[in-house]
């Protein structure tokens, strides 16, 4: 990591907030971190073997996973020293029949010597460090020969994304000391052809209401909750499946 990373900085402040948004509760948010959870558990479930998350966060999502038994290594990494720690806490107390290693650093910089992933997660990730050019081929990198790559981002082109950027850009980059960078499924899918990678599958989910959660959180959970099917082919957030072209 590098010092002042303001990546890093800004994460380690959202552990606990990061955690709740994984219990049951009445938000949009709740329900859409659930649905992301799912559908990783989901795209993810022919793998078998190692699995690196390379953006683990508390480390719920690769539990979800780990539990299936399917694979023996797990490496966590994470640009945050204390989203890091909540995942080491929650994933050594869960998970006894993996061999676990927790690494913190930026995944740019991580790249083991002498192995490769049969699945690699990359969620919640690239809105917060762009660079999907270098990103794409340094994760095709680490795969095996069949290997996958589960991609998640919260689409440009939909026009929540476009209401909310348009609305708090100034001020998230004032919160956060640096720029969220946004793509759309025309950015992913090129970028995906320029590192040599197909997509195979995709998932839609979150309604993507602005500010709904801000306006009336339970309310936002029940519009989630009637429209999951019309927003599993409109929803703001994909998650791709992605394998070697």
């Amino acid at each position: 990591m590098k010092e002042n990373d303001p990546v890093a900085a800004y994460f380690d402040k959202l552990p606990e907030t990061h955690k709740r948004q994984f219990e049951e509760r009445a938000s949009g948010a709740n329900f859409n971190f659930q649905q992301r959870l799912t559908l990783a558990r989901e795209l993810g479930g022919a793998s078998s073997g190692r699995l690196l998350d390379c953006a683990a966060g508390t480390g719920e999502i690769t539990c979800a996973l780990l539990k299936s038994g399917k694979f023996d290594h797990a490496s966590v990494v994470d640009v945050s020293p204390a989203m890091l720690q909540s995942a080491k806490d929650l994933l050594t107390s869960q998970i006894k029949n993996a061999e676990l290693e927790f690494v913190q650093s930026d995944v740019f910089n991580f790249k083991p010597s002498d192995s490769r992933y049969d699945l690699i997660l990359c969620l919640g990730l690239i809105a917060h460090t762009g660079r999907l050019d270098i990103l794409l081929p340094h994760l095709k990198s680490m795969l095996t020969p069949g290997g996958r790559i589960i991609l998640q981002t919260t689409l440009a082109d939909h026009l929540g994304t476009r209401i909310v950027r348009a609305l708090t850009s100034r001020r998230e980059l004032v919160r956060r000391g640096y720029r969220i960078s946004w793509f759309s499924q025309r950015n992913i899918s090129d970028a995906c052809d320029r590192a040599g990678l197909r997509i195979l599958e995709t998932r839609r989910h979150n309604l993507g209401v602005p500010f709904g959660d801000r306006l009336w959180p339970r309310a936002n959970f029940q519009l989630e909750t009637r429209l999951e099917k019309w927003a599993s082919r409109h929803g703001v957030d994909a998650i791709y499946l992605l394998g070697a072209g």
